[in-house]
């Protein structure tokens, strides 16, 4: 009677408790499961009690718990473990201490159980992993692909240079061409440098350097849009943050906005601004079609999608592995997209002045109130 009074107090405990004894076969038998165990289960306490976890739970889920309860049994020493557990038509990760009751002489009279349901962490880790494993194959995949474009860069440049022996007297249209082309090449030369550079080192600590902000940008778009298609502006400042990083997101973000902005001619606005203590925020603002619904997927949090493309999904990993977040939004009616982004970095000044070419292709930005009416 004492025994049964005290495994009813259990039913006072918010939590999964249960009790073991010996049977007089030897075996660890069931002799209490709580209320708050009954009700996770939906099962009645006549499925537990005077039978072992063979009995109670089917194949393989039962003999991993009897061989727990028995090895505790054998031993008399606490024993914590996971396993899975079929629970109201569901499977669930369980994790559970068993502790053995003994008498004077050593004895084991009972065994105390309390468990844990371990599910959602289980996934969270299982989740973990499979990113981590994803996102090591997309690096080594990424880091392949610049290696190889390495080689046809560098012919561009020579075979730029044999046209600059071949042609003769070249003039001045076939110059700005031969120009343009050995430009473009000497700057993908140095993005592809910057690629294998972040890959390598995208598990080490921050590299922080001061660097115009304006500078870099005039890079990305002279990178990006050779011909000068599109305009572009830029904040006026100096940074001290992860340029390569800084300079990876952005010409992403808007290599993306040119490729689907469907637009002859896009307006691309650059903005940066202080944000939370030892965070700098990024904003790029377009008037183009926008994002599709898989790329505001993977950049608002979702995992990976071949449809929503690696670049994206490596931006949004470069910048939450820096300890930054992400946002992006489309505008309404087809009217553009805002991407913001926040990392590690400080504003060390302004600039009054940019070279003639950045001059050219900075315009005059949109009005804030756009662009913090959007995010607030």
């Amino acid at each position: 009677m004492k025994d049964s009074i005290a495994y009813a107090d259990f039913d006072m405990i918010a939590a999964p408790i249960f009790v073991l004894e010996v049977s007089a076969e030897g075996q660890p038998v069931y002799a209490a499961m709580n209320s708050y165990a009954r009700n996770q289960a939906g099962r009645p306490l006549s499925d537990y009690l005077g039978r072992t976890a063979l009995e109670v739970y089917p194949m393989s889920y039962g003999r991993s718990a009897y061989d727990h309860h028995c090895q505790v049994m054998r031993s008399g020493e606490d024993r914590t473990y996971e396993l899975d557990l079929p629970i109201n038509g569901k499977v669930a990760a369980v994790r559970t201490t068993l502790r053995a009751q003994k008498d004077d002489n050593g004895r084991i009279l009972r065994l105390f159980g309390s468990s844990v349901d371990m599910t959602s962490e289980k996934h969270a880790r299982d989740a973990k992993l499979e990113f981590d494993t994803l996102s090591s194959e997309m690096e080594q995949f990424v880091a392949f692909a610049a290696h190889d474009l390495r080689a046809p860069m560098r012919n561009i440049s020579v075979l730029t240079a044999m046209m600059r022996e071949d042609c003769g007297t070249p003039d001045k249209d076939q110059l700005e061409i031969i120009d343009l082309i050995e430009n473009i090449a000497v700057q993908s030369m140095d993005l592809i440098s910057d690629v294998l550079s972040h890959a390598e080192t995208v598990s080490t600590k921050m590299n922080e350097t001061v660097f115009s902000f304006p500078a870099l940008c005039h890079n990305i778009c002279e990178t990006l849009d050779p011909q000068g298609r599109h305009r572009f502006s830029t904040s006026i400042c100096t940074l001290k943050a992860d340029r390569t990083a800084i300079q990876i997101a952005l010409r992403n973000i808007a290599e993306n906005a040119i490729k689907h902005g469907n637009r002859d001619t896009l307006e691309i606005d650059i903005s940066v601004q202080q944000g939370m203590p030892g965070m700098i925020e990024i904003t790029l603002s377009d008037n183009g079609k926008g994002f599709s619904d898989a790329a505001l997927k993977i950049m608002n949090g979702g995992r990976f999608r071949a449809d929503s493309g690696y670049g994206l999904f490596g931006i949004k990993r470069l910048i939450s592995s820096r300890g930054g977040t992400l946002i992006a939004r489309n505008l309404p009616d087809e009217e553009g997209a805002i991407v913001r982004f926040s990392i590690p970095g400080t504003l060390v000044g302004n600039e009054s002045t940019l070279s003639g070419t950045m001059q050219e292709l900075r315009m005059p930005p949109r009005s804030p109130l756009i662009t913090d009416r959007f995010f607030a």
